[in-house]
């Protein structure tokens, strides 16, 4: 069922859709990783790492907006394809 509906999307869908998955798997692991590091080391500097994190998800924010907007853009006939 779920390889049906991913050979019905179109190439850059499943593009966007891999690209946003990578970058929350990145998102998750980095969390989960400055957590720990947090937790069993409090001395060090995580500051940077967090800005990191939130640069990716500034990211991932406007990836999401700009698919959602071409979609959005396509259904209503103003899409440029």
């Amino acid at each position: 069922m779920m390889m049906t509906r991913l050979s019905d999307r179109r190439t850059g869908d499943l593009l966007v859709l891999m690209v946003a998955g990578t970058i929350c798997f990145v998102v998750i692991f980095g969390t989960i990783l400055l957590f720990t590091t947090e937790l069993f080391s409090p001395s060090t500097d995580t500051g940077p790492g967090l800005r990191t994190i939130g640069g990716i998800i500034n990211t991932l924010v406007g990836l999401l907006a700009g698919f959602l907007a071409g979609k959005a853009g396509r259904t209503s006939g103003e899409g440029g394809d």
